[in-house]
């Protein structure tokens, strides 16, 4: 996967303009290193910061973390767009946006869309985020339908005295886990405010970092706004009643490797690509509406099927079950093993394939998406003592059907 290669070189022309030198300089590459260090120093803290208080701090971002958090985002809207509840015409609100991502990452796929238009309003602290902003976005969206209305100068925790406009999507990307002198009810009180300009048939976007403290917390974080009045669109999906623990959720999405840029090879040089190549895409998200949306419970046909808070009953039984694959592949060469979840509360639950198993039914579980609600027949309910867990064990009587993607 790669960032479209005329915003690759939109990147590279900011970087040159600001320093008034070639991208190669080797003055320019070497502070851009450090720069990059300190970011990754700053994200592993106990609590998350970054500051982008300087030109090269922005540089390190848009050089390490930005083609991988752009190719999120665009997959993201894709998945939304193939559901039909995108319209053609949107208008967005971006919390948090640093040099763009999202509205770059919107862009894009605009480009691709061929029809519709979006407007896009943004809110950003940083000064030097707002600069390269206004450099990269109108840039990149030249001869597109895209039109950017207002950069706010704000902070967005005291910036939501909002014009009465009325947005389609509100999204935060890789913003929440900063805010860490936030509790959870907190920031979605602070995102509540933002959803008052949320059109009823809008959606807001969320998106955090995989790695377990942020992802998990983005799940209790979901949970809090569904009890404000939010309704949860995906990738999670309530199909049976019940109460889950989005404590010990940890859900992300994987995507294949991502292309290294030009800008990443020159940082990595001949021996520092663990240091400056940042290729892996994984990431958690969450959608949800003021409105239900999508998918609704209700429209399931349940007959038949044991909720997953049940599933401690029938240890050793062959049961039917329907549920949403919430994890990429976290198997072993033996097994392949994914999180598999209805909503409804229990022990956590895996699926668990043997490899050796090659019929039909088992490719179309393992080639199943991210978020895709599916309805399996004939798995073994089998206890796993060691993680404390439901193990469903697919066989040669297993089938497999997707309700939704």
């Amino acid at each position: 996967m790669k960032i479209p290669s005329g915003l690759e070189l939109i990147i590279e022309k900011y970087i040159e303009n600001k320093t008034g030198k070639p991208l190669e300089s080797p003055g320019t590459l070497e502070r851009i290193r450090q720069a990059v260090l300190v970011q990754k120093a700053g994200y592993w803290n106990k609590n998350p910061h970054a500051k982008y208080e300087r030109g090269y701090d922005v540089f390190a971002y848009l050089a390490y973390q930005s083609p991988g958090y752009i190719i999120q985002f665009h997959h993201i809207i894709q998945k939304l767009n193939k559901t039909g509840h995108l319209p053609d015409n949107i208008r967005v609100l971006d919390l948090g946006s640093g040099p763009g991502v999202v509205p770059l990452a919107l862009t894009w796929f605009f480009k691709e869309r061929k029809k519709g238009t979006q407007t896009v309003d943004a809110i950003e602290q940083s000064e030097e985020f707002i600069e390269a902003f206004k450099f990269l976005v109108p840039e990149f969206a030249k001869g597109s339908p895209v039109n950017i209305e207002h950069i706010r100068h704000a902070d967005i925790r005291t910036g939501y005295s909002l014009n009465s406009d009325s947005y389609t999507l509100i999204t935060c990307q890789n913003v929440l886990a900063e805010l860490s002198e936030y509790d959870i009810k907190e920031k979605a009180e602070l995102l509540m405010n933002y959803c008052s300009s949320l059109t009823d048939d809008g959606f807001l976007i969320l998106v955090e970092p995989a790695e377990l403290r942020h992802s998990t917390r983005l799940r209790v974080l979901q949970k809090e706004l569904e009890k404000l009045g939010l309704y949860l669109f995906g990738p999670c999906r309530h199909i049976h009643e019940g109460e889950c623990e989005p404590a010990g959720c940890w859900s992300f999405a994987e995507l294949p490797g991502l292309k290294p840029t030009r800008l990443m090879m020159l940082l990595a040089g001949e021996n520092e690509g663990y240091r400056f190549i940042n290729t892996d895409i994984k990431f958690s998200y969450s959608i949800l509406t003021k409105k239900p949306a999508g998918i609704a419970s209700s429209r399931i046909n349940r007959t038949g099927t044991t909720p997953f808070r049940d599933l401690t009953d029938n240890i050793g039984e062959f049961v039917n079950v329907i549920g949403t694959k919430m994890s990429p592949d976290i198997g072993t060469r033996e097994f392949s093993v994914f999180l598999f979840c209805d909503g409804s509360g229990g022990l956590k639950v895996y699926l668990v394939a043997p490899n050796s198993l090659k019929h039909d039914e088992i490719k179309k579980l393992k080639m199943s998406e991210y978020g895709e609600v599916l309805k399996i027949s004939g798995v073994r309910v089998r206890w796993n003592k060691k993680k404390n867990s439901i193990n469903l064990i697919a066989g040669s009587r297993t089938h497999v059907s997707a309700i939704h993607k």
